[in-house]
């Protein structure tokens, strides 16, 4: 449960900085482009332990 709640945080993340890419500012356009590396990185570290969790069950 605690893993879709983390992937749905990185959702809303993503969503809210993608509102950050469109906007007039250029260092407000690499923060929104920051925040979404960010994002994945974390994305993947939890894909990860949730693949690490499937295959210590089985």
């Amino acid at each position: 449960m605690m893993h879709i709640l983390k992937i749905v945080a990185v959702i809303i993340v993503v969503t809210y900085a993608l509102r950050l890419i469109n906007a007039q500012s250029d260092w407000l356009v690499f923060a929104g482009l920051g925040v979404i590396g960010l994002t994945f990185y974390f994305l993947y570290i939890v894909l990860g332990q949730i693949v690490n969790q499937l295959k210590s069950k089985l």
